[in-house]
Formats: C-alpha cells, sequence, structure tokens
C-alpha cells in the first residue's frame, strides 16, 4: 500500500494547467503573426479558450479612436461568432466603462448582481448564465478593449482572476494596442 500526500495532486494538476497556459500563449503568438482582424482573432483566441473553459457567451469590444466610448466588434455564443458586429457601447450606468476605468479585472459568479446597462447585459448575460468575467486588455498601460466571457458553471473564470492567463492576455492587448496605432498613424 502506498500513500500519497494530496498535496501531489495538486501539483500534478497545477504542472498540468500551467502547461496549458504555455499551450495557449504559444498558439497565441502563431495566430497574431498571421493575422491583422481583431474579429479574426476573438475567434481563435475564444475557441482556445473553450478547451479549458466552459464559455457560453463573450464580447470583445475596442476603444474607439477618440477613446472615449468602447465600439463591441465581435459577440461569441454557444461555439459560434458573430464578427460584423458594429455596436457602440452607452457610457450610462455602464459596467464595462468602470472595469476600463479601473483596470482590473473584474468577475461575479451571481450574474443576477450584474449592475451595468442593459446593451452590456445583452452582449454578456443569458438566463443560463452563473459566472462571468470583464477583462481590460491593454497596451503601454491603457486599456484599448474589453474581453467578455460568461458561463453557465459557477466559479468558471477563477483562474483569469488568479492572473494565469494574463501573458496571454498581455499579448492580445499589445497586438490591438498595435493595430489601433497602425489605423491612427495611415
Amino acid at each position: 500500500m502506498s500513500w500519497r500526500d494530496d498535496r501531489d495532486d495538486i501539483d500534478l494538476d497545477r504542472r498540468g494547467y500551467v502547461g496549458a497556459v504555455e499551450q495557449l500563449t504559444a498558439d497565441l503568438d502563431r495566430l497574431l503573426e498571421n493575422s491583422n482582424d481583431p474579429r479574426t482573432v476573438f475567434t481563435a483566441f475564444s475557441r482556445m479558450l473553450l478547451q479549458e473553459f466552459e464559455i457560453q457567451k463573450g464580447f470583445l469590444a475596442l476603444r474607439e479612436g477618440d477613446q472615449t466610448r468602447f465600439l463591441a466588434i465581435a459577440a461569441w455564443r454557444n461555439g459560434k461568432t458573430r464578427k460584423n458586429l458594429s455596436l457602440r457601447l452607452p457610457t450610462v450606468s455602464s459596467l464595462f466603462e468602470k472595469v476600463a476605468e479601473s483596470g482590473q479585472i473584474y468577475s461575479e459568479n451571481f450574474a443576477d448582481l450584474f449592475d451595468g446597462n442593459f446593451i452590456e447585459r445583452q452582449l454578456l448575460i443569458d438566463e443560463s448564465t452563473a459566472s462571468f468575467m470583464l477583462r481590460p486588455l491593454k497596451h503601454e498601460a491603457i486599456v484599448v478593449a474589453l474581453l467578455g466571457y460568461s458561463s453557465d458553471v459557477p466559479e468558471a473564470f477563477v483562474a483569469f482572476e488568479e492572473g494565469l492567463l494574463d501573458p496571454a492576455f498581455d499579448r492580445l492587448g499589445a497586438f490591438l494596442g498595435r493595430l489601433q496605432t497602425d489605423q491612427v498613424e495611415v
């Protein structure tokens, strides 16, 4: 009879998870080398995340060139992406604006407590939503985009909160920031 410490299981799980994060980051790097379309990147990135996380719904919103509002450019729902979305997000009663202003990830495990506006709710919350997260994406310390996902699984985004996916989010933010800079210079 052998006796195993429960910590061995935790260490094995963590190593496996760290390996998955490293793979995600490497896959994202390859994607970013071959694409200049934020909608395509959002779709592929969402599919990558879907391999490890229970994601039902999400969106990508870019900060407009004048830096005053966000423009939702793509939405994800149950594995399908709507890429031709072009929706200016209102700033009134905006949870998204609060997240952008704080520059910090926001997650909630009680979707009924969502305190954003109607359009934000439609982008992120369904009747079956149990948890959601909003992640500001930064380039040179400036929030250039917001990424949001929701799930019908409680606490689905703990790994996001713990910062384990920060390297991937940082690369995605840098990519979107460079795209916006290139568009301004043209």
